[in-house]
C-alpha cells in the first residue's frame, strides 16, 4: 500500500466524497466492510485497488466452503495442521504450480444463469484505524459472520455502465477467455482492471490488486483458477511465506505477498494448503511507521508495528441460489 492509498483509507473514514466514477470498481465493499462495518451493502465506495475478497466454485443450492474443492462442504473453521508440518516447502513457483495442477483436475461447476444470485458468507476485521485521544487504536469488535447476495447478471454493471465495476457474469466470461501463458494472463488482467491515469504504482503491485479482484469471482472454473495461480507466480516480486499462517477464521493458510522496495504494507492472498482453494486476504504491516492525520484537528498519530494486520478477510462459504435471501 502506498502513501496515496493510506490517504484514501483515512479520508474514507472521515466521510470523504465519492471518487471519480471511472475509478470505482469491484473491490470496494471490502474497504467498506473492514472500516465502517457496513456489511449490508454490496455496492462499493472506494478504488477497486484497495480491496477484494475472493470466492471458490459453487453449485446451485450447494454450499462450497472456502477451503473445499467444489461440493460436499465442511465446517466453517478448518482443523489446523500439526506444528511439525507448518513449514512451507518449495519456491513460490513450485507451490503455486502444485496449486494449479490440483485445482485444474476438478470438474467445472455449472454456469449460473440470469436471475440467479451469488451467496457468500465471510468475516472481515481491522485492528482499528482511528486512535483515541491518548493515541491508542480503538479496539475492533469481535468479527461476526456476514452474509451477502449479489445478482449474477446485473444489467447495471454490464456493458461498461460502471467502468470496470462489472457483474459476476461479465467477469466469468473474462475468466473463460484467459490464455494459457501466465505473462499473457497478467497483461489481460492489467487491461481489464487498469490503474487509472497518472497512477505511479509498480507493475507488480498493479498485478496483485487486479488478481485479488478476480479471485473473488464465483463460481470460478477450475481451469481459470489454475491460470490465475500460474499468473500469480509470475508477478514480479511475489513471495510465499515460509510457514503457514492463520486466517481470520483460524484456518491454516498459505500466504502469497508482493514485496516492493520501500513498501510499508504488503497485500497477501491466502490459499488453503490442502485443497488450494482461495480463503481470503489480509494487509500485513512490514515496516514500523506512523500514520498521520494532517488537517484532522487534535487526532493523534496512528502507530503501526511490523506484524500488525491492518485488514483481513476470510471467506467462509459460497453458493449459487435462485433467490436473494436463499442459502445453499
Amino acid at each position: 500500500m502506498n502513501v496515496d492509498e493510506m490517504k484514501d483509507v483515512r479520508e474514507f473514514r472521515a466521510g470523504a466524497p465519492k471518487p471519480d466514477r471511472a475509478r470505482l470498481a469491484e473491490g470496494r465493499d471490502r474497504l467498506s466492510s473492514a472500516t465502517v462495518r457496513d456489511r449490508g451493502r454490496r455496492r462499493l465506495r472506494a478504488d477497486w485497488r484497495l480491496a477484494a475478497v475472493g470466492a471458490a466454485a459453487a453449485l446451485t443450492a450447494v454450499a462450497v466452503l472456502a477451503s473445499g474443492l467444489g461440493g460436499g462442504g465442511h465446517s466453517d473453521v478448518e482443523p489446523t495442521v500439526p506444528a511439525g508440518t507448518r513449514t512451507v516447502q518449495g519456491s513460490v513457483k513450485e507451490v503455486l504450480e502444485r496449486a494449479a495442477t490440483t485445482v485444474e483436475r476438478a470438474d467445472p461447476p455449472p454456469t449460473p444463469h440470469a436471475g440467479q444470485w451469488i451467496y457468500e458468507k465471510k468475516l472481515a476485521a481491522s485492528p482499528g484505524i482511528w486512535p483515541d485521544s491518548a493515541g491508542q487504536p480503538e479496539p475492533e469488535p469481535e468479527p461476526e459472520p456476514q452474509e451477502h447476495w449479489e445478482r449474477y447478471a446485473d444489467p447495471r454493471f454490464e456493458n461498461g455502465k460502471e467502468g470496470d465495476d462489472r457483474s459476476m457474469r461479465e467477469r466469468l466470461r473474462f475468466l473463460d477467455e484467459l490464455p494459457d501463458d501466465p505473462a499473457a494472463v497478467l497483461k489481460k488482467v492489467r487491461a481489464y482492471y487498469p490503474s487509472g491515469k497518472g497512477d505511479p504504482e509498480p507493475e507488480g503491485e498493479h498485478d496483485m490488486r487486479a488478481l485479488s479482484v478476480l479471485f473473488e469471482s464465483q463460481p470460478v472454473p477450475p481451469q481459470a483458477l489454475a491460470k490465475l495461480y500460474r499468473a500469480l507466480a509470475a508477478v514480479p516480486g511475489v513471495e510465499v511465506t515460509d510457514h503457514l499462517v492463520r486466517d481470520l477464521a483460524g484456518r491454516d493458510a498459505l500466504a502469497f505477498g508482493h514485496d516492493e522496495k520501500g513498501q510499508k504494507v504488503r497485500r497477501e492472498i491466502l490459499i488453503d494448503p490442502h485443497t488450494y482453494q482461495y480463503l481470503g486476504d489480509r494487509w500485513l504491516v512490514v515496516k514500523d511507521y506512523k500514520d498521520t492525520f494532517p488537517g484532522a484537528g487534535d487526532t493523534p498519530d496512528r502507530p503501526w508495528k511490523v506484524g500488525d494486520i491492518m485488514f483481513q478477510n476470510a471467506l467462509l462459504a459460497t453458493g449459487v441460489v435462485d433467490h436473494k435471501g436463499d442459502r445453499p
